[in-house]
């Protein structure tokens, strides 16, 4: 479940090591979640892998558009590497788990990716395209990504993953329905063809990037029926090694996408996915088709000859007795016991050592360097089946899970002889950020550009025998330079260029879903005079939950100080004199004690107390909460200020807070946001004295947006719905998909009916299918499948009924309340309604039929009863004045205007 991105082998095919990469981590994870027999099952899963050569690129647009049967069946049945690339990480959606939209919700889904993929074994991608909400159309969204970048993105994963086989989730067509999907359709075909082009793109050729021709492009039909040129996979069938179908293990990884719902039965019996062949250099489109690889040459022989290199039957010969090797390691398999194929595998290095020296006595050229660099890859698989099958652990382990520029990081590198075969730990190196200072057992310092690539190096010169049973423990301290580049995710460590992301330079780095981690140790071991075989790991921080007992999260570099706000964004309506109290907390990510002075700087007009506070943190007091007073001057204009906060410390300046994106199901990833509140001025009038009750659902700023109003806000939880007066609140406002995540909720509707009936005010935000389903309404409603939405933030908006209470009092609405909207206009609107309920707004996307479905009010015994399907909170913390108007106006409503 790693976010980080993939590092590439530290070795060449020519030098006598084998590299583990860091790409096989997802397959280490899977075995390791499988319980007893997990080595074995992890060694035979390797081992389908370590034969042919076969690569399958899947592309969609969103997390959650892959076909995870289809991935599993390819990466885990057929030994296949499989990969997935999404255009977006899915930052438009919607969160059913937690608050974080945009940014956060990308890395939560980026997350959920590769929390899935370590299930499938399926690689993941992305391109720069930034998910900016649902779009009914291609040319609206190609109107949010140029087309033309984004298939550069699309082309480098081509030519850099070098796919045979590709295939398209979408069709490109209308048929596809989102635009997003559309767009992905497109771009799967234009760079089946674009990528095997020298003149597109032109500027990624070079330093080992060449053309890519792939042979076959695909259209996925699901389902696996109805087309007479489909390729048919079964994915329905009991894996030995699984012990569950392919398509069991899909859905307990599709039931990853946790922020969006999508939890699936694993659910025994016959199932099959399929491809229908579009485009192909081998075959024609259109006919019976074999097979995704029907045509092309998998095999290590066939590479082999294509390379064309001097000694050629001795290359084969070679490969021969590698295949041997491999056949002989998989009969000797045990269930339980691995060993017995150790002593075939033990002969693979050798010939694959071998090869890669023939093979790199041919001529350059393209079959050059695909054979260099399938056999590059099978000695990383060949290596991690070596691991998985002696019972070697090696692990770094830090003592904390934050590494911080400036101070030291102590380090544990254990290896565990868990095996019935000695084992020798050849050397070992420990990559740091460049300028890391290091001491401890037995190391050797090399200067960074000495050793390995740009990180500074540490040499462990041992070859230390362990015998079986027995574990060493190397144990060293690291002094991170106070320059030492902070775990700043890559894709936003710049501004957007609208909406795409802008990558650096390094092109080692994009398209990955992360990172490379910080720290990283390589352990060359052997095995009766085996070659070595290097065990890459990151370091990771071991730690123990007193309720659900060991855990383990990657390491990241933390700044020394972070300083963040309790709000990013508030509503301050005009005339309101404050003061506001706001909070600043200073957190000492070091652990070693802050001395500083926090400032909290005011725009001009307003006034903030006190100017400054002393901060002293002594060593272990972890954190501090700081309060400032807030006040606009009486000259402030309406619009929207920034507060910044600083904290001076130590000679530096801090002003940067870090959220940790943390659930069960993904690894920790830190968010950096800088130390800022957005205050929006504006008028507003509410109806004073009012109290409101709020059922909150999944990421929801309402309550808070109604304080900002001045209003008297308290939450409702299980015990108030359940049983507590409802009397005492004047109206109660149910938040965005409460009824999808508030089981309480929907067991207490009666009573907010009743509290309607009784002159109480209902406003209800939008919730999914649940709410007509269910029948919560007070009058019947429906929803269309898929539902009424409108996408575009500035269509246009027709009142209705221009006098009614909801739209008058006590703000007068008008066009301007809907200016400056983010992201749509409103999603799940109604499409019928009972003719008690009154219609107020109308709006549609360009070229579809109007809509009156998004504000609907109904007078229900003697109060009142409103359903917005409004995006008020896409609006909220973007500050939107008019959305707030529209807020104090459902809530001041009374059944009595009615």
């Amino acid at each position: 479940m790693r976010i980080p991105g993939l590092r590439g082998a530290y070795c060449s095919l020519a030098q006598p090591l084998l590299a583990v990469s860091l790409a096989l981590l997802p397959a280490q994870l899977f075995a390791q979640a499988l319980g007893p027999g997990a080595a074995a099952v992890e060694t035979g899963l390797l081992l389908r892998q370590l034969d042919g050569e076969k690569r399958v690129l899947m592309i969609g647009a969103h997390p959650d558009d892959e076909d995870t049967a289809m991935l599993t069946a390819l990466a885990r049945g057929q030994g296949a590497r499989t990969a997935y690339l999404s255009l977006t990480r899915g930052e438009g959606g919607q969160n059913g788990i937690g608050p974080e939209l945009n940014e956060g919700l990308g890395i939560l889904r980026t997350g959920e990716l590769m929390s899935a993929r370590s299930l499938d074994g399926a690689e993941q991608f992305f391109t720069r395209a930034f998910d900016f909400g649902f779009s009914k159309t291609l040319e609206d969204t190609l109107r949010h990504w140029p087309e033309d970048e984004v298939l550069r993105d699309v082309v480098w994963v081509v030519r850099t993953f070098r796919p045979q086989v590709i295939i398209a989730v979408f069709s490109g067509t209308p048929a596809d329905g989102h635009g997003h999907h559309q767009v992905a359709g497109v771009l799967a075909r234009r760079a089946y063809q674009a990528a095997a082009d020298p003149a597109q793109f032109a500027d990624q050729l070079g330093g080992g990037v060449e053309v890519w021709a792939p042979q076959k492009l695909y259209q996925l039909r699901r389902g696996g029926g109805g087309a007479a040129a489909m390729v048919v996979v079964e994915t329905g069938h009991l894996d030995p090694l699984l012990g569950r179908s392919f398509y069991q293990v899909a859905m307990e990884s599709r039931s990853r996408h946790r922020s969006q719902d999508m939890g699936a039965a694993q659910t025994p019996g016959p199932r099959t996915s399929g491809g229908v062949l579009v485009e192909s250099r081998v075959a024609s489109p259109g006919v019976a088709d074999d097979g995704f690889y029907a045509g092309i040459d998998t095999t290590l022989a066939g590479i082999a000859r294509g390379a064309r290199a001097p000694r050629e039957a001795e290359l084969l010969q070679l490969l021969s007795e590698y295949r041997e090797a491999l056949r002989g390691a998989e009969q000797e398999l045990g269930v339980l016991d691995p060993d017995p194929a150790v002593a075939r595998l033990l002969v693979a290095p050798d010939r694959l050592r071998r090869a890669g020296e023939l093979g790199d006595a041919a001529p350059e050229g393209s079959g050059k360097r695909e054979l260099l660099s399938v056999l590059q890859r099978r000695e990383e698989l060949l290596a991690s089946a070596l691991i998985a099958s002696t019972g070697v652990v090696v692990e770094l382990r830090a003592g904390s899970d934050r590494a911080i520029p400036g101070e030291e990081t102590e380090l544990d590198l254990l290896v565990w002889n868990g095996g019935p075969r000695e084992v020798m730990v050849y050397s070992a190196e420990i990559g740091l950020p460049p300028g890391s200072v290091v001491h401890g057992d037995a190391i050797q310092f090399v200067p960074p550009g000495e050793v390995g690539s740009e990180p500074s190096t540490v040499l462990y010169p041992t070859r230390l025998s362990i015998p079986s049973g027995d574990l060493r423990r190397w144990t060293f301290k690291a002094l991170l330079p106070a320059t030492a580049e902070l775990s700043r995710l890559y894709f936003l460590a710049a501004p957007q260029n609208g909406d795409m992301y802008r990558w650096p330079e390094n092109p080692s780095v994009v398209v990955h879903p992360g990172n490379p981690a910080p720290i990283t140790a390589r352990v060359s071991l052997r095995w009766d005079g085996s070659s070595p075989v290097v065990v890459e790991r990151n370091a990771n921080y071991v730690g123990v939950n007193r309720t659900t007992g060991e855990f383990r999260v990657p390491v990241y570099v933390l700044p020394r100080v972070a300083v963040a706000l309790n709000r990013s964004s508030m509503a301050w309506p005009v005339g309101e004199a404050g003061p506001r109290e706001i909070s600043v907390r200073v957190s000492d990510l070091a652990g070693s004690g802050v001395d500083g002075e926090l400032r909290l700087q005011p725009p001009s007009g307003w006034t903030v107390s006190p100017e400054q506070q002393s901060v002293r943190l002594a060593e272990g007091d972890g954190e501090a909460v700081f309060r400032f007073q807030l006040r606009p001057g009486p000259e402030v204009s309406e619009g929207v200020v920034t507060f910044r906060a600083v904290l001076s410390s130590g000679g530096r300046e801090f002003d940067e807070g870090v959220t940790m994106i943390d659930y069960p199901h993904v690894d920790p990833t830190p968010l950096f946001q800088p130390a800022t509140l957005e205050i929006s001025y504006f008028p507003v009038q509410v109806a004073i004295g009012s109290r409101i009750g709020y059922v909150e659902g999944p990421g929801d700023d309402g309550l808070e947006a109604l304080r900002d109003l001045g209003l008297e806000v308290q939450p409702l939880g299980p015990d108030e719905l359940r049983s507590g007066p409802l009397d005492g609140f004047d109206a109660i406002v149910l938040g965005i998909r409460a009824y999808e995540t508030r089981t309480d909720l929907a067991a207490a509707n009666e009573r907010i009916l009743a509290f309607a009936r009784q002159g109480g005010t209902v406003v209800v935000q939008y919730n999914k299918y649940e709410y007509p389903d269910g029948d919560f309404a007070p009058f019947p409603v429906t929803m269309s499948r898929p539902h009424d939405r409108v996408t575009d933030p500035n269509a246009i908006v027709t009142f209705l009924v221009p006098s009614h209470p909801a739209l008058t009092s006590p703000n007068r609405l008008g066009e301007g309340d809907f200016r400056g909207w983010a992201h749509e206009r409103g999603l799940y609107f109604l499409n019928r309604w009972d003719d008690r309920y009154t219609p107020l707004l109308r709006m549609a996307d360009a070229g579809e039929a109007p809509n009156d479905g998004s504000l609907v009010v109904a007078k229900v015994g003697d109060g009142a009863y409103v359903y917005t399907g409004l995006a008020l909170f896409r609006q909220i913390p973007e500050g939107v004045p008019g959305v707030f108007r529209i807020l104090a106006n459902l809530v001041s409503l009374r059944g009595s205007d009615l």
